[in-house]
């Protein structure tokens, strides 16, 4: 099974080249990696055996059914009292196989309450919990989780989820540029870039409970043409990273000019008018970062508004 994985991770280079869309390639990934985790858990004895409930959980993009090739596969094994002793043997018989094939995978093993209580303390597995998705075992004990995400976490504290998540947005424009020309732009955490594009969905999602693009639309915080051209930058963005670890066979998100050309061409950039056809593919990528930029600074600046 993990033979099949790996050469469904080779697979994807030839979708990417021949211009499969690239979430439908993120959701297949995606899916083939949780096929497998649910085989691996179905078939752990300690899993089996325990007379307590265990969750296997997804998070952070990977939760969002978005896995690119090189990612990391982010993991929460949840557990209650009565199974605590058996996760050591369930979570090697899930992640031993991964990191034997050259996976690399993120994990943690907590309980419902110390999971929460982790995410007080840490705002990135604050947000990776708000885009946790159900994989297998226990079906209740995942929902004990999210109920009690929503009564800690945002009841009552969304104003300081958003101030949290405003400075974040400051970091990243300090460490990465203020603007979105730099000549090797970073595609994800630049300004512009796929980060910007899931902070908002966070806020839309953590503060609103608008669940996507078109729940954010309904709602009148975003235009409906404004919509189209943002879930178009978000597309051309999605292909640029897959790109990058593709051919790079390596988590990478930064845009440099060693790649630029190779991608350019896989977009089907050709010469023409006398510029090169790197050069027209650099200035459309100007183009959607800056697209992404504008929305969701004024998808920002109406939140603060209301």
């Amino acid at each position: 099974m993990v033979k099949a994985l790996r050469a469904e991770q080779e697979a994807l280079t030839g979708l990417w080249r021949q211009g499969v869309s690239g979430q439908e390639i993120l959701h297949r990934y995606a899916d083939g990696v949780a096929d497998f985790i649910k085989e691996q858990f179905a078939g752990a004895p300690a899993a089996k055996s325990t007379r307590g409930q265990i969750a296997v959980v997804a998070l952070g993009g990977y939760g969002r059914r978005e896995l690119y090739p090189y990612s990391d596969i982010d993991l929460l094994l949840l557990h209650d009292w009565w199974s605590k002793k058996a996760m050591q043997s369930v979570a090697e018989s899930l992640l031993y196989p991964l990191w034997d094939a050259g996976f690399e995978v993120g994990h943690s093993v907590r309980g419902v309450k110390d999971a929460i209580r982790f995410a007080h303390e840490d705002f990135h597995f604050q947000v990776a919990l708000l885009d946790a998705r159900f994989l297998a075992g226990s079906q209740k004990l995942f929902n004990d989780l999210q109920k009690l995400y929503v009564k800690k976490i945002l009841e009552g504290r969304r104003h300081d989820f958003m101030r949290t998540m405003d400075q974040r947005r400051l970091e990243r424009r300090q460490k990465f540029g203020s603007h979105s020309y730099l000549l090797e732009p970073h595609i994800k955490e630049g300004k512009g870039g796929l980060r910007d594009i899931q902070a908002m969905l966070w806020i839309a999602k953590g503060v609103f409970g608008l669940p996507d693009l078109d729940a954010i639309q309904a709602s009148g915080m975003l235009e409906d043409t404004d919509k189209k051209m943002f879930e178009q930058s978000c597309s051309f963005l999605v292909r640029i990273r897959q790109g990058l670890h593709q051919l790079g066979r390596r988590k990478n998100d930064h845009l440099i000019f060693e790649f630029q050309e190779e991608i350019a061409q896989a977009f089907g950039y050709a010469d023409k008018e006398g510029i090169r056809g790197v050069e027209h593919f650099m200035r459309d990528v100007y183009s959607h970062l800056q697209t992404v930029s504008v929305v969701t600074d004024l998808f920002f600046e109406h939140v603060h508004e209301v």
